[in-house]
């Protein structure tokens, strides 16, 4: 018997028919990440907290360094500083487990009929709690330094929105690839940090000489760093040509990380 293959659409039809097994699989695979701690769901917010006293530590004590001017300096550096850093988070957190979300669960490609378009989006839920945690710390942090948080902080859906469906776009092309090449979880641990430095995650953008400012725009980290810290931080709203520019290229990568894990997902079985 000749089976078609899945296409776009009835993958994109499929996961919203199995989104109750998704939910599912978001539940245990959040659970399963705090069952065996002490203080539990609490590290969510714990991890961002002492990542934000490290890197203040760090960059405004040690190094003593500025964003912009006025008296509340200090306190606007350390609030750009983790706006970029809940960013980088999001990504490194959901990329590097993306090339073994396949081949750490061979059971459900071999021995069941299971919708394997739903395991790429398996750390979906977790890291998108930690972006919101990490939002909501910058919120508060604004509150206290400024006094207020700017109205476009409502933008916040709009500009990461495409973020999510890029990455998720990566997360089907490396979890497909990684059954394949089992160097993948090293490269993408190397991609990530390498990402934090070509991105103006820890420093301004204009601070880059603007001829080499196109390169930092390759890096997917850039628009979105830029853009949360306009909306959150400074009140202002982003351009939205950057914005839809950005907007279609993620769907360009979420449609070809896609097609490329439908391409591919006949022959994990023979590799597992």
């Amino acid at each position: 018997m000749i089976t078609e293959k899945p296409t776009i659409a009835s993958s994109l039809s499929n996961i919203w028919a199995c989104r109750q097994l998704l939910m599912q699989l978001w539940k245990r695979d959040f659970a399963a990440r705090y069952k065996t701690g002490v203080l539990g769901v609490a590290w969510a917010v714990i991890n961002p907290l002492l990542m934000l006293a490290l890197y203040s530590f760090v960059f405004v004590s040690v190094f003593k360094m500025r964003w912009g001017s006025g008296p509340d300096v200090q306190g606007n550096f350390v609030i750009l500083l983790f706006t970029g850093l809940i960013v980088h988070a999001f990504f490194a957190e959901f990329l590097s487990r993306a090339p073994l979300l396949i081949s750490s669960n061979p059971s459900y490609v071999k021995k069941v009929v299971f919708p394997l378009e739903l395991l790429p989006l398996m750390p979906l839920l977790g890291a998108t709690i930690n972006l919101g945690i990490g939002v909501f710390l910058v919120s508060c942090l604004l509150f206290y330094v400024q006094g207020s948080v700017p109205l476009t902080i409502f933008l916040l859906p709009l500009i990461l929105a495409p973020y999510i469906v890029l990455v998720v776009g990566m997360s089907y092309f490396l979890s497909a690839t990684g059954v394949f090449v089992r160097d993948m979880t090293h490269v993408v641990g190397l991609v990530t940090t390498i990402s934090m430095f070509a991105s103006p995650v820890l420093f301004p953008l204009e601070n880059v000489p603007e001829n080499y400012r196109i390169f930092l725009y390759l890096n997917p980290l850039t628009t979105v760093v830029v853009q949360l810290r306009e909306v959150t931080v400074l009140g202002i709203i982003p351009d939205l040509r950057v914005w839809a520019v950005y907007f279609f290229i993620s769907m360009i990568v979420f449609f070809l990380g896609l097609s490329w894990f439908q391409a591919t997902r006949e022959g994990f079985a023979d590799v597992l």
